[in-house]
């Protein structure tokens, strides 16, 4: 099985790592003593995620359930389910996500 060799999109690359700084810099400036800026915070850290999980691998469904996971995983921890089984529980059901999708395409 031959691979086609696509080049990268540097814009996607420029974007994420803009975005790590982005989100460095609002971690360090922000209290998180409102829901405004806790939504931020989630949605710089999405935003992050997909750009350089598009630039890595390039598929638009590992992306989604990468940064899903990932999202996920923090704003449970946010909440305060910090039980092991919380986690055990997230990586299946994402497992079980990318099955069901990989089965419909």
């Amino acid at each position: 099985m031959e691979r086609s060799h696509t080049s990268k999109n540097p814009i996607t690359l420029f974007l994420g790592i803009t975005g790590i700084i982005l989100l460095a810099a609002y971690v360090n400036i922000a209290l998180p003593d409102t829901g405004v800026t806790i939504l931020g915070f989630f949605l710089l850290l999405v935003i992050t995620i997909a750009c350089l999980g598009m630039y890595i691998t390039r598929n638009t469904r590992h992306v989604v359930v990468l940064t899903l996971g990932v999202t996920l995983y923090l704003g449970l921890r946010f909440i305060g389910l910090r039980h092991p089984i919380y986690g055990i529980l997230l990586v299946a059901s994402i497992v079980a996500l990318e099955y069901v999708w990989k089965d419909n395409s």
